[in-house]
């Protein structure tokens, strides 16, 4: 027996206590009042029951009301007119009655519904906030199974595990869920013979979607729209808790990653410091050994290369935890390219071009970053010269212009911005001699001194590099 026919029942023996009730008290009463009495089982019921039970009571308060109450007594029919109105007055207001109260019940419920899933998505809300997010995401997960059936995330890797709680109708409607970001599966209008619902946590445009699996009630009944509606928006919670989790990764991620970075940088640092000081002592006994011997020459060039590479970390070290401070001098270039050339070694076949006027302006930087610079980029072109180094410098409006090229196999246009970076090696060419840090701290310490840097196409089929310092204006006594 349903609750609509217990319900009807009930409003049945309700008017029956009624007309009873008024058969006896009528005298008292009088018909007037009598007949308001057979409206309280339609309220009584419809208040219950809905609109079904409220019909039956009205109609049955209106027979009885007829039978019992309206003159000639106990027969259904009516001796007067107004006692006929009277009995459909009743009835109708008995419909109404139960109209009403069947709709303000509906929106009760309604209200009710709605507070429910709001508590409910304030609770979920509460329990996806705790920390740490990998694991409110997965209490989530769970308070859904608790509360909606058995749940459980799947992106793509998981669907491609054979799982045998899924058949091949559940994962065809999984995949669609998948790709097209759409509610599949069981209780809605996409591939409905599913056993499960899929729902996507994540708006549709996201490449790593990711959805959420829940199983067709233990029932055995369809899960409703209006149900599979709400879950979604509780989904919604989800995949916000996913993305912080997300997150939350990255920066643990990135937080190793700067500290491993620190601590090489630190022992980098603290290596390079460490060795230049026998090699400072080395290059020296080499040196006055060279003035001897001239196979110390060698050596002697070796440890020389050796230093600047402990250089290099230094300087890469300097330039990454911030602490370079470039001065502004002003500089002879003549001096500093002849400098820089002294402490690198031309290999045997190797013609070296210079090209410095004597009456260029003086430029403006830190003379030890720029020889830095220039030691580098000459370096850098030694390597990789097959027959010849030229270094030439020209004045244009305010900048002094120091190029420095070779007739090498030269750095293709796509690859060029890609050479400053740190250990940077261009794919398929043979600059791959160093430490690869040259080039990053020519850009760097170019970047400190207000210098630019550019590589270009060189005049003997090589790369070359030239870098813009500004012209230090001339001092008027």
């Amino acid at each position: 027996m349903n609750r609509t026919f217990i319900t009807s029942l009930i409003a049945l023996m309700a008017v029956a206590a009624v007309a009873l009730l008024t058969v006896v008290l009528l005298p008292t009463l009088g018909l007037a009042s009598a007949s308001l009495l057979f409206l309280l089982p339609v309220l009584l019921v419809a208040a219950r029951g809905g609109i079904v039970p409220g019909l039956v009571a009205a109609l049955a308060g209106t027979a009885a009301y007829n039978f019992f109450l309206l003159e000639p007594r106990y027969t259904f029919r009516v001796h007067q007119i107004d006692n006929l109105v009277s009995m459909f007055v009743l009835g109708a207001v008995a419909i109404v009655t139960s109209r009403l109260a069947t709709r303000l019940l509906a929106r009760e419920a309604e209200a009710n519904a709605r507070a429910q899933a709001s508590a409910e998505a304030a609770e979920m809300a509460m329990i996806l906030s705790a920390d740490p997010p990998d694991r409110a995401l997965h209490d989530g997960v769970a308070f859904l199974s608790k509360r909606h059936g058995e749940a459980m995330l799947l992106d793509e890797q998981a669907l491609g595990i054979d799982d045998a709680a899924l058949s091949s109708v559940d994962r065809s409607a999984a995949a669609w869920a998948l790709h097209n970001g759409d509610v599949t599966g069981h209780g809605t209008q996409t591939m409905a013979a599913a056993e499960w619902t899929f729902i996507p946590i994540h708006p549709r445009s996201r490449s790593d979607q990711v959805i959420l699996a829940l199983s067709r009630p233990s029932c055995g009944t369809t899960q409703g729209a209006e149900e599979v509606e709400h879950v979604g928006r509780l989904c919604q919670l989800l995949g916000q808790c996913r993305d912080r989790a997300s997150l939350a990764q990255e920066r643990r991620s990135r937080e190793l990653a700067e500290a491993k970075d620190r601590l090489r940088q630190t022992l980098l640092a603290s290596l390079a410091h460490d060795f230049r000081t026998p090699l400072t002592v080395i290059a020296g006994r080499l040196e006055l050994l060279a003035t001897q011997r001239d196979d110390a020459q060698d050596a002697l060039q070796a440890a020389r290369r050796l230093d600047r590479m402990m250089a290099d970390l230094i300087g890469a070290a300097r330039i990454e935890d911030g602490s370079l401070a470039a001065s502004a001098d002003s500089i002879d270039l003549v001096d500093v390219v002849a400098a820089a050339f002294d402490s690198v070694a031309a290999p045997a076949g190797i013609t070296i071009q210079q090209n410095i006027p004597a009456d260029l302006p003086f430029i403006e930087g830190d003379a030890v970053l720029l020889l830095h610079v220039m030691a580098n980029l000459i370096d850098n072109a030694l390597r990789h010269a097959r027959t010849i180094v030229a270094v030439r410098a020209n004045a244009k409006d305010n900048l002094v212009l120091i190029a420095v090229e070779d007739d090498g196999p030269g750095i293709p246009p796509p690859e060029r911005n890609r050479l400053f970076e740190r250990f940077a090696r261009i794919k398929g060419s043979d600059r791959n001699e160093g430490s690869g840090l040259g080039l990053a701290i020519v850009k760097g310490f170019a970047d400190a001194m207000g210098m630019t840097v550019t590589i270009t196409d060189g005049q003997f089929g090589g790369a070359c590099f030239t870098l813009a310092a500004r012209a230090r204006p001339m001092d008027i006594a």
